[in-house]
């Protein structure tokens, strides 16, 4: 059962499904956006301090576009983008592959009463952490459909705690992100 879990939440990161993909995202983005600012500063901190430790990246959910935004601009700034949690109502095909083979790594919405899916996923993130991937997730765990903040949800950043307290990584550089929009793409869904 454990691994029968496993199998449906890992990524299977392939840089060449990556590499095509953020070609789409960045022709269908020049349709969308006027453009994307990006704080070069900020980049080059989270350049600095991706040499101490994994990336955990915590940004506001607002938008679909988020996740993709954030790994198109680390892929053509010349960072692999993160591993994301995504929820597994995106492995939907086609674009559940083409996420999974991008980072992503699809998790339930709730793991509250089944003992083996929460231990599946801690030991998943323990990991990826061990391993040196750089993580993103939504503190929010979930989109906030009004554009306002969502209270915090600290099921993922407690596993990167454990992680961390536990010796299985030396430590985690934690990001929070913001990403703003004139006008949010899904705003009149």
């Amino acid at each position: 059962r454990a691994r029968s879990m496993l199998k449906r939440m890992a990524a299977d990161f392939r840089i060449n499904w990556l590499e095509s993909f953020c070609t789409f995202l960045g022709l269908i983005f020049q349709r969308l956006f006027r453009g994307i600012v990006l704080s070069q500063s900020s980049l080059a901190e989270i350049r600095e301090a991706a040499r101490e430790a994994p990336i955990i990246i915590m940004p506001a959910h607002r938008s679909h576009m988020d996740y993709l935004i954030i790994s198109l601009l680390f892929y053509t700034n010349g960072l692999i983008p993160p591993h994301i949690a995504a929820g597994d109502n995106l492995t939907f095909w086609p674009m559940g592959p083409i996420f999974r083979h991008s980072g992503a790594f699809f998790l339930r919405r709730s793991t509250r009463g089944n003992r083996l899916y929460s231990a599946v996923l801690r030991q998943y993130v323990r990991k990826l952490l061990k391993e040196g991937y750089w993580i993103e997730f939504f503190i929010e765990g979930t989109r906030s459909r009004s554009g306002k903040s969502l209270p915090p949800k600290y099921g993922m950043l407690s596993m990167v705690i454990d992680a961390v307290a536990s010796g299985a990584a030396p430590d985690a550089m934690l990001v929070p992100a913001a990403i703003t929009y004139e006008k949010v793409v899904e705003a009149k869904s």
